[in-house]
């Protein structure tokens, strides 16, 4: 399918139907002379499932858009994936998380040689599948649920150390899901959903009527926090579950609306420090269609252009982070994951029955990889 790019100058949409492709008012003016793409064979991760006729299994895979480079099995069902860059720049570590409620992460690499090591969230903990590593690589922090006090938590862990836990902090919220760090190297930004949950109870929201979701911002260092937001009472179902960091540090996340089916906010939120949070809506009917949930997140290499997933409906949405307004969609049959690569305006999308597709302002290029079905999250590696 066609991506569109518009002149500004030309005209300004009035309306657009999901799956044609278009993209409003102009992607942005750097993508409309958007460079030549470069290497093809980037490395990406994710989780996934292999399906067979008679069982599946689950696995974390190191790829590219034309296939496996290496695959792990894993215990369960994974979410998200990690990247550890290391001082020999020339190899690199990922760690695949458990969706929640799980409690394990594998951690491997490119070289087949190198045998995947398992960690574990301690007792009366759980992960909620993401994770993002200090500038060095040296230390690993988690979101976690602390389920007996009904609190979020991060954990800290020594990646040089067998990735053994050496601290614990506050994620001043209920559920942290999401996080990432600021360009300060110092700043750690997370989504707490505000949904508290517990083992015992599954994936069951055990607090509807007291949600009270939050963005947070703590120094990784000593977790003092810096800045805390939360949205407006009448939102407080409206779930802050993924985000990513775009040019000056400016955060963009995604929600997913646990309210009446009937109604239908925004879903998609940007925020600079020391301001309050800006919803931003797509146009009513698109809003409409995005069926109150927000998977993936993640910006692409220029830090201008938003790739945001409904995999409920089938799109990938696309945002202009600088002016905070929607750009348009892309159809993709149960498309979840979003990865930036190293082309400007260009991103690497899975789906849950096997594609990935690499999308530009100018094309589309599909591959299947039979029998997979992609998790929530694709990360470009290298």
């Amino acid at each position: 399918m066609r991506l569109m790019v518009i002149n500004r100058r030309e005209f300004l949409v009035s309306s657009l139907s999901v799956g044609s492709g278009a993209i409003i008012d102009g992607f942005l003016p750097d993508l409309a002379h958007a460079s030549e793409p470069k290497d093809r064979l980037s490395l990406f991760a994710a989780a996934r499932r292999i399906q067979t006729e008679t069982s599946h299994a689950y696995s974390a895979a190191l790829f590219t858009p034309q296939g496996d480079v290496r695959s792990v099995p894993l215990p369960g069902r994974g979410h998200d994936v990690a990247v550890r860059n290391l001082s020999d720049t020339s190899k690199v570590e990922v760690v695949a998380f458990a969706r929640r409620p799980g409690n394990f992460a594998v951690v491997f690499s490119p070289d087949k040689k190198q045998k995947p090591f398992h960690f574990f969230a301690k007792q009366t903990r759980h992960f909620y599948g993401h994770g993002v590593f200090s500038p060095d690589g040296k230390l690993l922090y988690t979101t976690e649920n602390d389920y007996e006090n009904g609190v979020g938590v991060l954990g800290v862990r020594d990646a040089t150390n067998g990735y053994k836990q050496i601290g614990e902090f506050s994620s001043f919220g209920i559920g942290p899901h999401d996080m990432a760090l600021l360009d300060d190297g110092e700043t750690l930004v997370i989504a707490n959903g505000g949904i508290e949950t517990s083992p015992e109870f599954g994936r069951q929201i055990l607090n509807l009527t007291e949600m009270e979701p939050s963005l947070v911002y703590i120094n990784r260092y000593t977790g003092e926090l810096l800045e805390k937001q939360t949205l407006p009472k009448s939102l407080h179902q409206l779930s802050i579950r993924h985000l990513t960091v775009a040019s000056k540090n400016r955060v963009v996340f995604g929600c997913q609306f646990k309210g009446v089916k009937t109604l239908h906010p925004p879903l998609m939120g940007f925020h600079d420090r020391g301001r309050q949070v800006k919803l931003a809506q797509a146009p009513e009917e698109i809003n409409r269609l995005m069926n109150n949930y927000v998977g993936s997140v993640t910006v692409d290499t220029s830090g201008e252009v938003i790739a945001a997933s409904c995999p409920r409906s089938n799109m990938i949405t696309y945002w202009d982070a600088a002016n905070q307004r929607f750009l348009g969609t892309r159809e993709l049959k149960d498309g979840c994951g979003v990865a930036r690569t190293q082309n400007t305006g260009e991103f690497l999308q899975t789906s849950g029955v096997g594609h990935v597709s690499l999308s530009t302002p100018a094309q589309t290029q599909f591959e299947r990889f039979d029998n997979v079905q992609w998790d929530n999250h694709a990360v470009f590696v290298r």
